[in-house]
């Protein structure tokens, strides 16, 4: 019933903000380009790059509603790196049409951020060596299907369905423990982070409704995702049982129900206070924990599950590759102690150059155009013009990605070792390539992500040889390649298992 209440709330704040008179633009503002939609839509780079390279090097556009102010690479910098006027947590939240959290009493990003980089991140090897069993196990459904087919004859297998359900367990997994991941648990994880990138609108370039009349998609899309999906597939299948063991630390004073690795345990003993020596938690402060999994939950699945296919894509296309990575999972694989097995550990994935360069190529060619923006927090001048306060702004990526001055004549070229022994990974982000975002705010969880793609790409080339129909995938939106992966048949054809 909150929950419902809060959805129709958030709903009116929408709808109202369509008669919200935006402040009248300053004289010295930025031209306005108009980019038919047919062009920004099916060729963003080409359309961007040719208004700012005519009027730039800033330019404001129109898209789906919403002015935005685009810069060019000499402004990359700046635009990413300065939070005093430039907000990551505004922009982000705007433009993934969350706004409303804004007007939360806490920051919601912020406190995402510090959950990552101090719940997360230090224990790095332990999560490693929980979620390498499940990557291994569900990977294995698509290279068994490898083994028993022929070389004319391969496969085919569903990556993507695959990929989800993957790190829909790994992250229950690591956020909740091994008890919340049921199929019923997966099912609702994979159900609401699906959702939830419907409500953010990594989707909306494709659908005729959504892009034409973004502001009434947004309200009626508020409204059936907050108001009935989150309740029925988060709140019923996991949200009951969190809350019964948040409510049980208040209860018996203790943690002790909760698995000391699980980031679930690291919310309590951040956000609880002691009382006589006893574990307390407010009614505020357990639905906060339960609002910041939610969040968790569905940065992770949905991004990297899509950075993944792309990868799995890219190497389809490149078999020349195979051999070479296959040779450096046997370098890197190490041996355990105890069962004597070859095993994957965090450390050997940090030791796959040759992946990892892989990966970062993907990350730099794959044709990220306006992944990264930022909201301006007052009027702010910038290449000698106003851009007043309120203002979406977004660097172009290509221009950093694909620059010659950069990254050399061969800049157009997808080079596989280009980052072998440069010591570049591709978790490190510099004006001149950020895919994760650069500045304060850089995905606090790119290391993690990196290592499930290792682990995703060994298990997959360790037992197959992965090959596309045609040779080719599709790109299905190409303004917004960050987040929805391409289209392909994905054929999978026998390999000798390399352990």
């Amino acid at each position: 019933m909150v929950l419902t209440i809060y959805a129709a709330a958030m709903a009116l704040i929408v709808i109202l903000s369509v008669w919200w008179k935006p402040r009248a633009l300053p004289k010295d503002h930025p031209p306005i380009i108009d980019i038919p939609a047919e062009e920004m839509f099916r060729n963003p780079r080409r359309a961007y790059e040719s208004a700012l390279n005519e009027h730039g090097p800033i330019i404001a556009v129109y898209r789906k509603g919403r002015l935005e102010f685009i810069v060019n690479e000499q402004f990359t910098t700046e635009v990413l790196t300065n939070d005093s006027v430039f907000s990551f947590e505004s922009g982000t939240l705007t433009v993934l049409n969350l706004h409303p959290l804004l007007l939360l009493p806490r920051s919601f990003i912020r406190d995402i951020d510090k959950l990552v980089n101090e719940g997360l991140v230090p224990l790095m090897n332990q999560i490693i060596q929980q979620i390498t069993p499940i990557f291994e196990r569900n990977i294995r459904v698509l290279t068994d299907k490898a083994q028993s087919a022929t070389s004319k004859d391969p496969a085919p297998v569903d990556l993507a369905g695959l990929v989800h359900r993957t790190m829909a367990e790994s992250m229950l997994t690591i956020i909740f423990g091994e008890a919340y991941t049921t199929l019923a648990d997966i099912r609702a994880a994979e159900k609401i982070a699906s959702d939830i990138a419907v409500l953010s609108g990594i989707y909306q370039n494709i659908g005729y409704w959504s892009r034409t009349f973004p502001t009434s998609w947004r309200v009626i899309t508020w409204i059936r995702i907050m108001a009935f999906s989150i309740p029925w597939n988060f709140i019923r299948v996991i949200g009951f049982r969190v809350w019964k063991d948040l409510r049980s630390c208040t209860k018996t004073g203790s943690t002790g129900h909760l698995r000391k690795e699980t980031l679930l345990h690291y919310l309590v003993r951040r956000y609880s206070y002691k009382d006589a020596h006893a574990v307390r938690l407010t009614l505020l402060d357990s639905l906060w924990i339960l609002g910041l999994t939610l969040g968790l939950l569905f940065a992770s699945i949905h991004q990297t599950a899509a950075v993944i296919v792309w990868v799995v894509f890219e190497l389809a296309v490149r078999p020349e590759s195979i051999p070479i990575l296959r040779a450096e999972l046997q370098d890197v694989l190490e041996v355990d102690e105890h069962s004597g097995k070859l095993v994957l550990t965090n450390a050997s994935l940090k030791n796959a150059e040759r992946l990892d360069s892989f990966i970062r190529e993907v990350m730099r060619t794959k044709g990220d155009t306006l992944s990264t923006i930022r909201l301006t927090l007052r009027d702010v001048t910038l290449g000698g013009y106003t851009i007043p306060k309120g203002q979406l702004v977004c660097p172009l990526a290509t221009l950093s990605h694909r620059n010659p001055a950069y990254h050399g004549e061969d800049a157009e070229e997808f080079v596989s070792d280009r980052w072998v022994g440069q010591s570049k990974p591709a978790v490190m982000v510099s004006p001149t390539y950020w895919p994760f975002g650069l500045g304060r705010f850089a995905c606090p969880g790119r290391a993690l992500a990196v290592a499930e793609i290792k682990l995703a790409v060994f298990f997959l080339i360790g037992r197959a040889f992965p090959v596309l129909e045609g040779n080719k995938y599709e790109v299905v939106d190409p303004l917004n390649i960050t987040s929805v992966p391409p289209v392909g048949r994905l054929l999978l054809q026998p390999a000798p298992p390399v352990f």
